[in-house]
């Protein structure tokens, strides 16, 4: 008897190819960054294992080296998960056709398919975030918009804007390239400059001027009244020597419609329980031009 053979026939599964296919973003140099993540990880980790003097007794050279081989079997299970990351990541796609858009999405354990057909889809629109970060998103009826983050996304929503409409042309976007300071106008800066310099100069030079004819400049110095003194610096402080106890910082201006000196400072006092507490004083004194004396109530202080 003769034994028949029997041909298995295997059904040809029917592809076609993409009109335009879309990978996720940053796959061209994934495989590069989980690299350099975990070679810099192994650098490092190996660096703070065998770190320290090697000639010293307490080293302990073959516990370190236990150590590493321990780093090293962590470093190549965390290369096995990236790495599972990663297939899934090259895996995952989103497609278009004449009929549909096509997704197949992978994570670990897990295969996803979404077909939509070019009649359920309203609109689609793309996202550019510092021109690196691209995204791609697919607005259907009744559905959440899908949101696919590839590099090609413009690519994609043209060729689907195109099926949509069934229009090849796209819309001119008529409008004048042109800045905030349009190039008329940079002739004008350069006056703008030297006017603004004019000015800083001009405001140099009265400063200049006014400061060296200055009543308040001739005031400055040391008025003393027995023990007591009170000091007038250019910059605008003061010291009270004998009038205020822990003064911690004093100021003082002139006025010169009253001809009076302002004194404003903040000084410390201690309450009960040794508690310190800052307190805001003030002191007025008529100033007299002929003899450069500080009044107050009563009390002369000379120069």
């Amino acid at each position: 008897m003769k034994k028949e053979k029997v041909k298995k026939e295997e059904k040809e599964v029917k592809t076609q190819k993409a009109l335009v296919t879309s990978r996720v973003l940053f796959i061209s140099v994934l495989d590069k960054i989980y690299l350099v993540i975990l070679g810099v990880m192994g650098i490092v980790g190996t660096f703070n294992i065998f770190r320290g003097s090697i000639s010293s007794l307490k080293y302990g050279f073959f516990g370190r080296v236990g150590k590493e081989i321990l780093f090293l079997i962590i470093l190549g299970i965390m290369y096995f998960i990236l790495n599972w990351f990663y297939k899934c990541a090259v895996k995952t796609m989103l497609c278009l056709t004449k009929n549909e858009v096509y997704k197949e999405h992978y994570i670990p354990f897990k295969r996803t398919e979404l077909s939509i057909p070019l009649n359920k889809i309203t609109r689609v629109t793309t996202v550019n975030v510092f021109w690196i970060f691209r995204t791609l998103i697919i607005h259907q009826y009744h559905h959440l918009p899908l949101v696919f983050m590839t590099w090609n996304n413009q690519e994609f929503k043209d060729k689907l804007n195109e099926l949509i409409t069934s229009d090849t042309e796209k819309v001119e976007n008529e409008f004048k390239n042109r800045n905030i300071i349009t190039e008329e106008m940079y002739k004008y800066l350069e006056y703008v400059g030297l006017a603004l310099a004019g000015l800083i100069v001009l405001l140099g030079v009265v400063r200049f001027f006014t400061y060296m004819f200055s009543g308040e400049r001739k005031m400055v110095g040391t008025y003393t009244y027995e023990n007591s003194k009170v000091i007038l610096n250019k910059n605008g402080s003061c010291e009270l020597i004998g009038l205020v106890e822990n003064v911690q910082s004093c100021s003082w201006d002139y006025d010169k419609s009253d001809k009076e000196v302002s004194i404003s400072y903040e000084y410390q006092y201690s309450r009960s329980y040794g508690r310190i507490n800052t307190n805001i004083g003030g002191k007025t004194f008529k100033y007299n031009k002929e003899d450069k004396s500080l009044e107050v109530n009563g009390t002369k202080f000379t120069k």
